[in-house]
């Protein structure tokens, strides 16, 4: 049992990741006691399947709202493969100053640089399995998965971009295409139920769905399979939607006024950890996320 106290310890010393207990009592100290008019952070709850999220609904069309990608850190080989470090949603949100913030595309990681064999570390060199843009800038130009688009006026759209538009300003991508005019996506796949990210548009453009679900956790919330998930953003009334990645990684965190100062927190519960020997949540460090400030 010494053994086991020590590897635990240890594991959440190198990472460096905050532990949250397994199963919160109560969601509602983690909601914002104010926030911005231009969006609704509401929680979502389902007893049979056993479902624990949370869905945020966004006004585009809110001239103080501004989006962006925040990224973990600078490019740790130059012109290598290689695009940023490994870093968690809260210190890259803080970073950002960002009001809102969810995790976004699939990536690789360095495996040769992970200390003690660890699967994800805050530090590690990554990259993007599709396609990233911030303010202009492409950060990565991989071609798989599925993006969505943002233009200066925060329209969004989502499809294939076999040519960036000029007036694209941010972009990140899940790997697939789950709602399309309304619809689930024929053969979509993936029917395990697993922690899931989303994110879709809405009312004819005009809002914007950021959706997370737990899973892993049987007695907590069971997680959805990318059905499940399509139907769901369909009842929020996404008429397109992309699946995000997920599992470990899917991580929704808002800045928390406190009297000690700005907070930022994850609400929801992260699955990473749920393995170890003493059953813990953990935040999962990556590469970008996809942030929102009220100006």
């Amino acid at each position: 049992m010494k053994r086991i106290a020590v590897l635990v310890i240890g594991f959440l010393l190198v990472t460096g990741l905050q532990s949250r207990a397994e199963l919160p009592t109560s969601l509602s100290t983690t909601q914002p006691s104010t926030q911005p008019t231009s969006y609704k952070i509401e929680r979502f709850s389902k007893k049979d399947p056993k479902w624990e999220g949370f869905v945020v609904r966004i006004d585009l069309t809110d001239p103080k709202l501004k989006i962006a990608v925040g990224v973990g850190g600078p490019d740790p080989d130059d012109k290598g493969i290689w695009e940023t470090i490994l870093q968690p949603t809260t210190v890259i949100s803080k970073a950002n100053s960002f009001d809102l913030a969810i995790n976004t595309v699939f990536f690789s990681v360095n495996r040769e640089r992970r200390p003690m064999g660890l699967k994800y570390a805050i530090g590690d060199w990554a990259a993007s399995t599709s396609l990233v843009m911030s303010d202009g800038k492409m950060l990565s130009l991989r071609r798989e998965g599925m993006p969505i688009m943002f233009d200066e006026q925060n329209r969004a759209s989502i499809g294939t971009l076999n040519v960036i538009p000029k007036e694209a300003r941010v972009i990140v991508s899940g790997n697939k295409q789950i709602v399309f005019r309304g619809q689930v996506v024929d053969k979509i796949g993936d029917n395990d139920r697993a922690p899931r990210s989303s994110i879709g548009i809405a009312d004819k453009g005009k809002t914007l769905v950021l959706f997370v679900v737990d899973g892993r956790r049987d007695e907590w919330s069971v997680g959805m399979s990318l059905t499940e998930l399509a139907a769901t953003m369909i009842d929020f009334g996404c008429e397109s939607a992309l699946n995000l990645d997920g599992g470990g990684s899917t991580t929704l965190v808002i800045r928390k006024p406190t009297p000690a100062g700005d907070q930022w927190k994850v609400v929801n519960t992260p699955s990473d950890g749920s393995e170890s020997p003493i059953p813990l949540s953990i935040e999962r460090p990556v590469p970008y996320v996809l942030g929102f400030r009220w100006e």
